[in-house]
C-alpha cells in the first residue's frame, strides 16, 4: 500500500485518546443524558397523538396543571423535529461510544450531535426553546473533551506515539 495512503488511514482510525477515569466519568454522565434525549424523542415521535391526548385530558396530575400549555406546545411540534432530534441522539451515542474506545473521531460525532441537539428545537419552535442551562452544560462537556483531547495530543507528540515507518520498496 502506498505510504501516504497508509499514513492517512492510520491517522483517521488512530486510537489517539487514552481514556482514563476522568474522561470515563464524564462519558458516563453524557451517555445518561444522550440516552434520555434519544428515548424521549423516539417516544414522542411514535406516540405524539397519545401524549397530546393525555396532557389535554383531566387525568394529568394537578401538579402539572401549570405546565400543561407548555407541554402541549412542545409535544404538538412537527414530527420531523423529533425524527431529526432522534438522529442527533444517535450521533451523540455513537460519538460517546467512539470516545470511550479512544477514537478522536468520536469527538467530532459528539460535537455534531450536541450542536444539533441544541439547534433543532430552536429552529422548529423558536425563541421559547432557548435554555441557557442546556447550552452551558453542552459547552462545559465540549470544552472538557476538547481540552482533554488537546492536552493528550501534546503528550502523544512528546512520546513519539503511533509513528509509522516507511516500508522499503521490494523491487
Amino acid at each position: 500500500m502506498n505510504f501516504k495512503v497508509k499514513r492517512i488511514l492510520t491517522r483517521i482510525f488512530d486510537k489517539s485518546i487514552k481514556t482514563d477515569w476522568k474522561i470515563k466519568l464524564m462519558l458516563c454522565l453524557s451517555i445518561v443524558f444522550a440516552l434520555c434525549f434519544f428515548a424521549f424523542n423516539l417516544i414522542t415521535t411514535l406516540f405524539s397523538n397519545k401524549l397530546t391526548a393525555y396532557i389535554g385530558s383531566q387525568s394529568l396530575p394537578s401538579s402539572f396543571y401549570f405546565y400543561r400549555e407548555h407541554l402541549l406546545f412542545f409535544i404538538s411540534a412537527n414530527r420531523m423535529m423529533y425524527i431529526l432530534c432522534s438522529i442527533a441522539g444517535c450521533f451523540l451515542l455513537y460519538g460517546i461510544h467512539l470516545m470511550w474506545r479512544g477514537y478522536k473521531w468520536g469527538l467530532l460525532f459528539y460535537t455534531i450531535g450536541k450542536i444539533s441537539q441544541i439547534s433543532i428545537p430552536i429552529i422548529f419552535l423558536g425563541h421559547r426553546m432557548w435554555a441557557i442551562g442546556d447550552i452551558m452544560i453542552a459547552l462545559l462537556f465540549l470544552v472538557f473533551y476538547y481540552r482533554y483531547s488537546f492536552t493528550h495530543e501534546i503528550e502523544k507528540e512528546n512520546r513519539k506515539y503511533n509513528q509509522i515507518k516507511p516500508e522499503a520498496d521490494n523491487e
